[in-house]
């Protein structure tokens, strides 16, 4: 008996590991998202930056660049609008949210999941089960064309915000993977649309895979074990105490812990790139 107890408490404990890990990554908002709340508490004196965007704006479970970024402009209130597994359609349902800032400037950094979710039907499957897109929504690349002008659009119409789009990050560091392939194919559109546009664009893709380039390596695992990894890199960082750099050197790479977030390393080339376009 007293074994069957200590076996019952040790699968109850797991269980509200899971729980609390399991909000962290998909009900979890930033601190600084530009809820009714925070809106209200705007300092008139200082410009508004809006950071739109999935988990790699988002950071709790890749590498925080916004709050780099809003200890060092500190003539700027920065608001975090980032949220774990967010597609283009997502962002639609949210740009409400950024309108109402008033911002001066927006920066925008989606395409990652939009790219991950057409990767298999398992993959689309998990982005239905998370709510992000509907039962009957097969992502593609028109749809992220459609919905990214879309998202323009609208932010020019209803602001008189400064916006810089970017280049997805690098999906995994396998630059030949299909992953990295749609993902150029994206980008491509995305500097496209910022020269359509008059945008401000900031090459974040092409800094990451220079970065891989010149300093290539065998890598330990493929773009299909970006799952596994992604549940070992929370585990280690929440429960471990790990770093996100830490946990990309045991996982033999050199930019992201888990094939789709972003270390220091990776993390800094965007906050340096918007830095500058802020600064210039």
């Amino acid at each position: 008996m007293p074994f069957l107890i200590v076996i019952l408490c040790i699968v109850s404990i797991l269980g509200l590991l899971y729980a609390w890990l399991y909000r962290k990554v998909s009900k979890h908002i930033p601190e600084n998202y530009p809820t009714i709340k925070n809106r209200q508490q705007i300092d008139a004196s200082k410009k508004v930056l809006v950071c739109f965007g999935d988990s790699n704006t988002h950071g709790n479970v890749s590498y925080n660049w916004v709050n780099d970024l809003s200890s060092q402009l500190t003539d700027y209130q920065v608001f975090n609008a980032g949220i774990n597994s967010d597609l283009t359609y997502t962002l639609l349902r949210r740009i409400d949210d950024v309108v109402a800032c008033k911002p001066n400037f927006i920066t925008i950094l989606i395409g990652t999941n939009d790219v991950n979710s057409t990767m298999g039907k398992v993959m689309e499957k998990r982005y239905q089960d998370l709510g992000r897109i509907s039962k009957d929504t097969s992502p593609n690349f028109e749809d992220f064309k459609k919905n990214y002008i879309e998202i323009i659009g609208h932010l020019k119409a209803k602001t008189q915000a400064k916006i810089a789009v970017m280049s997805l990050p690098v999906m995994g560091e396998d630059l030949a993977h299909e992953a990295n392939q749609k993902a150029d194919k994206y980008s491509e559109f995305v500097k496209q649309l910022a020269t359509d546009e008059q945008l401000i664009y900031l090459p974040v893709r092409e800094k990451q895979k220079e970065f891989l380039q010149k300093t290539p390596q065998t890598l330990k695992h493929t773009f299909e074990d970006t799952y596994k990894l992604l549940n070992f890199s929370v585990i280690s960082y929440y429960l471990l105490g790990k770093s996100w750099d830490e946990i990309s050197a045991k996982h033999g790479f050199q930019l992201t812990p888990d094939n789709l977030h972003q270390n220091s390393i990776a993390g800094g080339m965007i906050r340096d790139l918007v830095m500058a376009s802020i600064q210039s």
